[in-house]
């Protein structure tokens, strides 16, 4: 009969188990001293070597002549064990059998003495499935069990077993396998079975398997196929796998906050059929590749790709996105047939940081403004103070401008030909902005988040500008929320307005208008100027 690669390669002997060594050295000295305990608990990822251990236990245990703490392999007990005839040696899943009543069957069974073997022992895998009442009838026993008994438990999720089991049992943490180790193991199992693979699949499925020996092993048996060689290319295609070129793609386009080039990246995943739930780990795994690279000037040795996409981040911006990226990620995991909607979701925010008022999304927004005013003034062949378009909410035609300079430092210049003079005003940031969006959050959830990203003026003709990032957020400061918010403002000290002076309009409309950090630096530098 078939046996699967991960059954028939499973380690019989302790020296045999990859990437646990920090464990199977305790059991291989408890062993050979003779001091095993009566409840050994388990924990770890799938696939790390929980259950193969347990049952290296069970045959170590009874083996008439161990050699080092290992099982011998050869003696009546071992063969026994081996076989899987062994009726002394009981294996229990806690996930179809979590009752209270298989307890108290299990229970009762331990009273009588081994058939075969020296020792019983029970193994319960997936504990952490066990019912309340499953745990409490359980306790006892575990707690003080016959000489004969040996108990070990075995779990992926530690934190729901319950203190008082914990304390009755020795406990082992078990780690995810290094990708060296994984693909160490999986080059002697190619050579035990005869396959060809190159390096660079064995690398990608060592990657793909988290950390999880028992995966790595599935995937090169469904990549071997009919004694085909196994291509890094072959392996990509057959296991769903994105090459870094695409995730670099997804990761370039983000970095610019261009969305329509990273939705088609993920439209291309999702017309090749692909999961995009693997594609999302792969991409959350790269990003972590450039935070490393970018947060610590390092990056895994020759990959460039990783190095150049970190090099359009800068670290808050890095930051920011990847929290979207692992909220998508965790969404998905609840949710798999909408993975695509959260992947466009998550897109969409990522490249317009003004649509969160999360502490990330601040902090990549104020990135962005240190790294532009860094950047100094605009060069001189582009005009400082673009003529902004005309307000339609503007009862005349109106033009945005810096104040006028002293008749000092130039000479009045004539009015353009054919021109009506238009009224000149000037803008002064408004200081209470955070004040009047204190005041709103209360109540104004939906308008607030683009209430922080906007900057607040007063002009010297009577009105007060808002500007916004986007025209979706001029779109929601309606007739009532200009009421809502002129009475903040008027309560700030922001003077008598009225709802119809409150202008609202796009950024792009500011020109070359002052911010707010603009009137800051001013004050700053006028104390160093006083002494103050």
């Amino acid at each position: 009969m078939y046996q699967a690669l991960y059954r028939k390669w499973r380690p019989a002997v302790f020296d045999d188990v990859v990437g646990q060594e920090h464990i199977t050295s305790i059991l291989k000295s408890e062993v050979e001293s003779g001091k095993i305990s009566h409840a050994y608990l388990f924990c770890g990822p799938r696939g790390t070597g929980k259950t193969t251990c347990a049952k290296i236990i069970a045959k170590a245990a009874n083996c008439e002549h161990p050699e080092h703490g290992n099982p011998c392999g050869k003696c009546p007990s071992c063969l026994l064990v081996e076989e899987g005839s062994a009726t002394d040696i009981i294996e229990m899943d806690a996930a179809s059998n979590n009752g209270v009543d298989n307890i108290r069957d299990l229970r009762d069974g331990i009273l009588y003495t081994p058939a075969d073997l020296k020792y019983r022992v029970y193994i319960i895998d997936e504990v952490h499935m066990l019912s309340i009442s499953a745990f409490n009838a359980l306790l006892k026993t575990l707690e003080e069990p016959p000489e004969h008994v040996i108990f070990i438990l075995a779990t992926t999720e530690l934190h729901k077993i319950p203190a008082t089991v914990l304390s009755r049992c020795q406990r082992f943490d078990f780690h995810r396998v290094s990708s060296e180790a994984i693909v160490g193991r999986l080059k002697t199992v190619c050579a035990g079975e005869g396959i060809e693979a190159e390096p660079r699949a064995l690398s990608l499925i060592a990657g793909l398997s988290q950390g999880g020996l028992r995966d790595a092993l599935n995937m090169l048996e469904y990549c071997a196929g009919e004694g085909e060689v196994i291509t890094a290319e072959r392996a990509e295609n057959l296991l769903g796998a994105s090459p870094r070129s695409l995730l670099a793609s997804f990761a370039d386009a983000v970095a610019v906050r261009d969305a329509v080039p990273a939705l088609a990246v993920i439209d291309e995943v999702y017309q090749s059929s692909r999961d995009i739930a693997v594609f999302w780990r792969e991409l959350v795994s790269f990003y972590r590749d450039m935070l490393i690279a970018l947060g610590t000037k390092m990056a895994r040795a020759g990959d460039e790709t990783v190095k150049h996409s970190a090099g359009a981040y800068s670290l808050p911006r890095l930051l920011y996105v990847m929290e979207i990226l692992i909220s998508a990620e965790t969404d998905m995991q609840k949710n798999p047939s909408g993975a695509r909607l959260y992947a466009e979701m998550a897109v969409i925010r990522a490249c317009d940081s003004s649509l969160e008022g999360s502490p990330s999304a601040l902090a990549e927004r104020i990135s962005a403004l240190e790294q532009r005013l860094a950047e100094g003034p605009a060069s001189p062949s582009e005009p400082l103070r673009p003529e902004p378009k005309a307000d339609p909410d503007m009862t005349k035609k109106e033009e945005l401008k810096a104040p006028a300079a002293s008749p000092k430092e130039t000479a009045p210049q004539p009015a353009p030909p054919q021109k009506e003079k238009s009224r000149e005003k000037t803008l002064r940031g408004f200081r209470k902005w955070p004040e009047v969006i204190r005041k709103l959050s209360a109540t104004e959830g939906l308008l607030v988040p683009f209430l922080q990203s906007a900057y607040a003026y007063e002009g010297s003709d009577g009105r007060f500008y808002l500007y916004f990032e986007n025209s979706f957020a001029v779109s929601l400061l309606t007739e009532e929320k200009k009421r809502t918010l002129c009475a903040a403002v008027n309560a700030a000290g922001g003077g008598n307005y009225q709802p119809s002076e409150i202008i609202g309009t796009v950024r792009e409309d500011a020109g070359g208008l002052r911010e707010p950090i603009d009137d800051l630096l001013d004050m700053e530098t006028q104390k160093e100027n006083s002494g103050f």
